[in-house]
């Protein structure tokens, strides 16, 4: 959609319930006189719809990013799953971008404590970032490792709406197939943020902070099970 459709639609939501509520209002309030009656409802209009539309403006723009969003998140929201062979491996090396230099996300810290935790399926969890290893686990053992790599990227954007998306490739270290893949998307829409994907669903849902990682964990531990091979459409 475009941005100057987008922003008929936008108006339009205002409009409407701002010219419903003057009517009603007209209805409710009898003046004699066509014209003192024209002119009430002109003063009413400035007096009332205009600041009575910034919040409606500002819901409607959420509500229209929460639809803008929808579409993709029936491409993304589901991983794809490449291979259907379980996976031996005993470690797994999460290699970060640029965007967690500082500070790791939150949600790494549940990884590790549910697939390291006994019975968790993973001896180590080794964390790359700016060529620093930070090794995390009960112990290093030979075997199979899967890396899983985090990058951020902006899909797009326009004057209304900024949608960013955490791509998650989990792959074979050995060798660098790639095993599955997954998503995470979010627009900001005015004060709105809306989220799908791998950890918030395959619906848009408002939430401004990063949901708990359950869906990435299950992506790890079907993909060591070996998960039947699905492709996105």
């Amino acid at each position: 959609m475009s941005d100057f459709a987008l922003g008929i639609v936008v108006f339009i939501f205002v409009a409407v319930p701002a010219s419903l509520l003057l009517l009603a209002l007209a209805d409710v309030i009898r003046l004699e006189g066509e014209g003192r009656r024209k002119r009430w409802i002109r003063n009413c209009l400035w007096a009332l719809t205009i600041p009575g539309s910034v919040p409606i403006g500002i819901a409607a723009w959420g509500w229209a990013g929460a639809t803008h969003l929808q579409p993709l998140c029936q491409a993304y929201a589901s991983p794809e799953f490449r291979s259907d062979r379980p996976v031996a491996a005993t470690r797994l090396v999460v290699v970060g971008s640029d965007f967690w230099e500082n500070a790791p996300p939150a949600w790494l810290r549940s990884i590790e404590e549910q697939l390291l935790m006994p019975p968790g399926p993973l001896d180590a969890v080794v964390i790359e970032r700016s060529s620093k290893n930070d090794s995390r686990g009960r112990a290093s053992s030979p075997g199979h490792t899967l890396r899983l790599e985090v990058n951020r990227i902006v899909h797009h954007e326009n004057i209304w709406f900024r949608v960013e998306m955490d791509r998650f490739r989990l792959a074979d270290d050995f060798d660098g197939m790639t095993l599955a893949l997954a998503d995470e998307l979010w627009i900001d829409a005015g004060r709105s943020r809306y989220r799908c994907g791998i950890m918030s669903g395959t619906h848009p849902k408002e939430a401004s902070e990063y949901p708990p990682p359950l869906g990435l964990i299950r992506l790890v531990e079907r993909t060591l099970a070996g998960a039947p091979a699905t492709l996105r459409p």
